[in-house]
Formats: C-alpha cells, sequence, structure tokens
C-alpha cells in the first residue's frame, strides 16, 4: 500500500465515509452483463447449491441444487446454468470486424459475481464440468462439457489486468473508493456498499453493523452463513431426502418449493445489492484506455471461440513447465500495461506512484530543443534535452524510458541524469519520440521553458521470451516421461469424483 492509499484509508476511516483512489473507472461495463450469485454448500468442496443469474435487475434465474451430494442434480443443475450462460456468450459470437483470419468479434461477453469467492466458485465448477463426457456411463448434456470448457476459459482470463469479462464486484469497488476497514473486510460486498452508499436514512455505522448480521445482510457467497446452515438450510434438505425417499409427488413438490424460497431469500439481498453497485460504477466516468483493453479482449474472445467451433480440446488440469512460464510472462506484461496505463489516464493514480517514487512531476529549467544527435545509421536525428526540477521522491535510474500524460501524444523520453539539489531533484531527460519525420522538432512536442511536465515509466513493446519446445523442456522441470500424456483428455475423465451411488 502506498503512502496515498494509506492515508486515503485513514480520511475514510475518521469522516466515516469512502473516499476515491481514482478520477476513472478502469474496467469497462458492459450495457449488458450476466450477473451471477454462486452458492456452494458448507463443507463440501465444488459441491454447487444454488445459483442466480441474469442481465437485468428484474430479469433473474434461481436454479437450486435440492441435494448438493447427489450426482444427477448436480449435472441437470449444471446443465441448466448451462444453457443460460451459454446462450448469453452465444449473442456475442454474431457479429465480426475485419476479414479472414484477422476478423474478430466486436464485443465480448461479461460476468459480473459478487466477490474473488464467486470466481473461485466458477473455477470450481468449470473443472467440474470441463472433462465430462456426453456419452457412455454418466453421460452428462452436451451442454456440460462445454460450459465448463468456457467456464475455464473465462476464470484463466480474470487473473490478467485490465480484461473485463469475467469481474468481482468487491475488486471494482475497492479499485475505485478507500473504505476505513481492512482488505479481508472489503470482500464483504454489504459492508464494503455501506461505505460507499448507505441506505438513505441510515448512518455508515449503522449500516455496518446490520451488514455484519447475517439475517439482515445474508453472505454474498459462495458460502452460506453457519447459522442460516444449520437452522434453516440443513432441516430443510433433509425434508426434502425424505420427501424423496417417500415417493410422493407432492410431498416432494411442497419441499422443493421450501427450499427454494429459503435459498431465495438468502441470495436475492445480495442480487439487489450487486444491481445497485454496478449503478454507482456507471457514475464513474470510464479511462480513456478502456477501448483498448476492450479491443484485447475481443482478440482474446475471438480466438478462445475459434477453438472451441475447431473442437479443440479441454483445458489442462495443469500447467506443465513451460506454459506456466508462458503464462507467467504474459500475465506480469498485463499488468505492467495495466499500472502504466492507470496512471497515465487518471491523476489520482499518477499522484499514487509519485509519492512511491514511481513517477514524478516538476517544472523544466532548462532546455535545449535544437539538439541533435547521430545514428548508427550516420543518420542526424533530433534529440533535444529539458531538466526538470521536481520535489518528489524519485526512485528511477539513468535509462529508464518515460512516457508523458502532459505531452502530445506519441512524446516518449529516457532519463539521462538524475542529481540531488538541496531538497529538489534535477532530472535530465532526452526526447526520442513524438517529434514527427522532420530535422527540427514540430511545435508542441518539446517541453518548454517554466513548463510543468509529468513523466512516468513507459512499460513499452517488448517481444515475447522465447521459451524451449516441449521435447526440449529442462530435466528438472519436465515431467515422468512414462506418466500420462498432460495434454490428452483423462480415460477417466467421466468418472464421478464424489460417488456414483447417491
Amino acid at each position: 500500500m502506498s503512502v496515498l492509499s494509506a492515508l486515503a484509508h485513514v480520511e475514510a476511516m475518521q469522516n466515516m465515509k469512502a473516499v476515491p483512489l481514482t478520477a476513472f473507472r478502469h474496467h469497462r461495463l458492459s450495457d449488458r452483463p450476466l450477473v451471477i450469485i454462486p452458492l456452494t454448500m458448507a463443507g463440501e468442496a465444488g459441491a454447487p447449491l444454488a445459483v442466480m443469474a441474469g442481465t437485468a435487475r428484474r430479469d433473474m434465474t434461481l436454479l437450486v441444487v435440492p441435494q448438493p451430494r447427489n450426482r444427477d442434480q448436480r449435472f441437470a443443475f449444471a446443465a441448466d446454468l448451462g444453457r443460460v450462460v451459454m446462450d448469453y456468450i452465444n449473442s456475442y459470437r454474431q457479429d465480426r470486424r475485419g476479414e479472414g483470419e484477422r476478423s474478430q468479434y466486436t464485443d465480448v461477453p461479461q460476468i459480473i459475481v459478487p466477490n474473488q469467492g464467486g470466481v473461485n466458485a466458477l473455477a470450481d465448477l468449470g473443472r467440474m464440468c470441463r472433462f465430462r463426457s456426453t456419452t457412455g456411463p454418466y453421460a452428462v448434456p452436451e451442454v456440460v462439457p462445454e460450459f465448463g470448457m468456457w467456464l475455464t476459459f473465462l476464470v484463466d482470463k480474470a487473473e490478467m489486468a485490465g480484461t473485463s469479462m469475467l469481474l468481482p464486484l468487491t475488486a471494482l469497488l475497492t479499485e475505485h473508493w478507500a473504505t476505513g476497514q481492512s482488505t479481508l473486510e472489503d470482500q464483504n460486498l454489504a459492508s464494503l456498499m455501506a461505505w460507499i452508499a448507505p441506505p438513505r436514512g441510515v448512518s455508515i455505522a449503522q449500516a455496518l453493523e446490520e451488514a455484519e448480521n447475517p439475517d439482515v445482510c445474508p453472505p454474498a457467497g459462495p458460502s452460506t452463513s453457519p447459522e442460516f446452515d444449520n437452522r434453516d438450510l440443513a432441516p430443510a434438505i433433509k425434508r426434502f431426502d425424505t420427501a424423496h425417499a417417500l415417493g410422493d409427488p407432492h410431498t416432494l413438490a411442497a419441499a422443493q418449493t421450501e427450499l427454494t424460497e429459503l435459498i431465495a431469500g438468502q441470495v436475492k439481498p445480495t442480487w439487489r445489492l450487486m444491481w445497485s453497485a454496478i449503478s454507482i460504477l456507471r457514475s464513474v466516468p470510464e479511462a480513456p484506455q478502456t477501448a483498448r483493453r476492450l479491443d484485447r479482449d475481443c482478440r482474446l474472445f475471438t480466438n478462445h471461440s475459434d477453438y472451441r467451433d475447431a473442437g479443440g480440446l479441454p483445458q489442462r488440469k495443469r500447467d506443465t513447465a513451460i506454459s506456466a512460464a508462458r503464462r507467467l510472462s504474459q500475465l506480469e506484461r498485463a499488468l505492467a500495461d495495466f499500472e502504466a496505463a492507470m496512471a497515465f489516464d487518471d491523476p489520482f493514480v499518477l499522484a499514487d506512484r509519485r509519492s512511491g517514487g514511481e513517477a514524478f512531476t516538476g517544472t523544466v529549467v532548462e532546455s535545449q530543443p535544437n539538439r541533435t544527435a547521430i545514428t548508427a545509421k550516420n543518420t542526424t536525428v533530433p534529440r533535444p534535452r529539458v531538466t526538470v526540477r521536481t520535489s518528489d521522491p524519485l526512485r528511477l535510474a539513468a535509462g529508464t524510458k518515460l512516457i508523458s500524460p502532459t505531452m502530445q501524444k506519441g512524446h516518449k523520453a529516457v532519463i539521462v541524469s538524475v542529481l540531488p539539489d538541496g531538497n529538489t531533484t534535477l532530472v535530465t531527460v532526452e526526447v526520442t519520440a513524438g517529434m514527427g519525420r522532420g530535422r527540427t522538432p514540430k511545435a508542441g512536442s518539446v517541453p518548454d521553458l517554466d513548463q510543468d511536465i509529468a513523466y512516468l515509466p513507459d512499460p513499452g513493446w517488448r517481444p515475447n521470451p522465447t521459451f524451449p519446445d516441449s521435447d526440449h523442456t529442462p530435466w528438472t522441470h519436465s515431467a515422468d516421461p512414462d506418466g500420462p500424456d498432460d495434454n490428452a483428455v483423462p480415460e477417466n475423465a467421466a468418472a464421478e469424483e464424489w460417488g456414483h451411488d447417491n
């Protein structure tokens, strides 16, 4: 946590009111997101209990697994949810722009869950579904493995900074607001919204007290509260099991209705809260470079869609050494690009990075606008230099490449020297790009004397790292050559991990 972020949290605590951390919303919000609230059964890892899903506040579908330990009911639930999600995803697999292999879809689906636990629950559901067979023993409907593979894709891409296809709502809110509570407490959607937008006529302190009461504000999932489980859920499931054993359709229908209404009472408060939060987030202006990140999402979505249409295999159960290294490189690159774009677009984020010495602003005190240099190809090019006096703490060294949100588009520079000067620092930079093609820089491309300017590190373009082929993996990172092939679908993929006789 930076100094400014810490101060914002202290201010929120003192004033009992959330404090904005950014001037913009740096994640895209779709005009038609699919909100999903997953619930899982306590003590049963990967056993779904219920889901509420829908694309509008008054358009929701509640799906319940009356007995989460029953395999048939679990996969009937997965099929029903899969149809809802796949209908939504397929609605975006219509319009493409471009030609041939370079064409891509023009928009992407967006699923919003309450918190990171919701993302984890969808990851478990995708893992449960994607290897299932649609024929033979324990066959499942065709939509189940397709649904599982798409869920796994969305969960994987959710780890990439800046993507917006699967988003935990609490992360969106805490990206923009600082509260007076801990990071762990910020995962509670109800208490987080109590800081940001308490109910009308209710103080934040009172709203926080109600948010911590599971009878007033049930947990946003994926786990339900222990009090609810012991007092209400377990007896209702037991009554359903008894009715199922008796075989009386009227008693069974009554027990299932009771269970559905019971779970609906748990999930509807979160449903209303999520749509209120989405409405508040829409009021925050979107950052300028969000459209560029949408284009990357469209490319990723198109590539996976084409892979699925070509009959591609399910994702691996676990990464190999090479695929893990490649994935880590992609995640690191995406994070560097996203952090730089946020600071470039947002003065609040820039100030936060300045407080940590990762960017600086100052006044130009010296300027050599007509300076030139000779390249390795014996060509004379403009290379103006300016010296900036800054009072910001600075941890950037000579040779650091820079971009500037206060200069014209395309302006780039590199630090030549960093010299302390009393309580300030003199930073000499050389302008390297954004000056036009002439021998003299175009107007406005070089900072003027006495001009205020900001700089931050340029993540820049860099080629993807080169990794060895699978058959050249170092022996220290290779699997047993006589072991199973991780690329293949396991022979027992359709086997039920929780037993077959329930």
